[in-house]
């Protein structure tokens, strides 16, 4: 763990102490947290809640984007926790995040990617290119959409495999581009598109999972030399109400038991 994970662990103890010694006092932090989040931070703010009596967690679950953007406009939050360095980067460059080391940016998760399917159309990763073939992506301004084109350009690096200008072959049968991963998974769980790209592994519990283990979609796994690996940070932010909580909820986040709590919704560990 580094010295400025250190320093938030620190933190956390300290005010869960003070917390279970004075009994809270109705406190609320507003955690914004990337939309692939939802079930992990859903876990992860009732359990923080049950270890700091008298603290409430409320989420706002969006694209990283376009909570970045909200919180540019003037919308208020504790912390935030964007599923790319670029947003909570153009985060920090906006004067958003909390200057001290204590609650600098921290990566607490990482996943990687792969292809869900419906129906028959898509077998493997050459067949995203195949005519006729729909596909839904994230918009290219969404994390999620970002890193799924750099997955197309990895592929398309390996021409002899997967054909000559692969990545803009998929990208000619792209049919929608969506504001989140989630809405990603809905157009191929609801048999909308023939295929998507998605965090995999990653939040155990969303339709996508479920409809997995139903039979109802396939997943097409991306071989480890192409797969791109995305970096999940977590901040305090400047304008934070209750910056000693949000970094408590932090600290909490990086602790083992929060570790375990995105361990179990399929994320990987830093």
């Amino acid at each position: 763990m580094s010295p400025p994970q250190m320093g938030i662990v620190a933190i956390f103890l300290v005010v869960l102490a003070c917390s279970a010694a004075c009994g809270g006092g109705g406190e609320s932090i507003t955690v914004f947290a990337a939309a692939s989040l939802a079930e992990a931070f859903d876990e992860m703010a009732q359990e923080f809640e049950l270890k700091t009596p008298g603290v409430s967690v409320k989420l706002n679950l969006a694209g990283s984007q376009r909570l970045r953007s909200q919180l540019e406009l003037g919308a208020k939050a504790d912390v935030f926790a964007s599923a790319n360095q670029v947003q909570m980067d153009l985060a920090v460059g906006a004067d958003l995040v909390a200057d001290s080391i204590d609650k600098a940016p921290a990566a607490f998760a990482t996943s990687s990617l792969a292809v869900i399917t419906s129906g028959g159309a898509v077998e493997t990763l050459k067949d995203l290119a195949e005519p006729g073939v729909s596909v839904v992506l994230a918009h290219p301004s969404v994390p999620a959409g970002a890193y799924s084109r750099q997955l197309l350009e990895n592929l398309s690096a390996d021409a002899s495999r997967f054909g000559a200008k692969f990545g803009l072959r998929v990208l000619d049968n792209v049919v929608s581009e969506e504001t989140n991963v989630r809405n990603v998974e809905q157009k191929v769980v609801l048999g909308e598109v023939d295929a998507g790209i998605v965090y995999w592994p990653g939040a155990q519990k969303t339709a996508a999972s479920a409809a997995l283990d139903r039979g109802d979609i396939k997943l097409v796994p991306v071989p480890p030399e192409y797969n791109v690996h995305a970096i999940f940070p977590i901040a305090v932010l400047q304008e934070a109400e209750r910056p000693d909580v949000a970094a408590s909820f932090v600290a909490f986040v990086l602790a083992p038991q929060g570790q375990e709590i995105m361990r179990k919704h399929g994320f990987e560990l830093r």
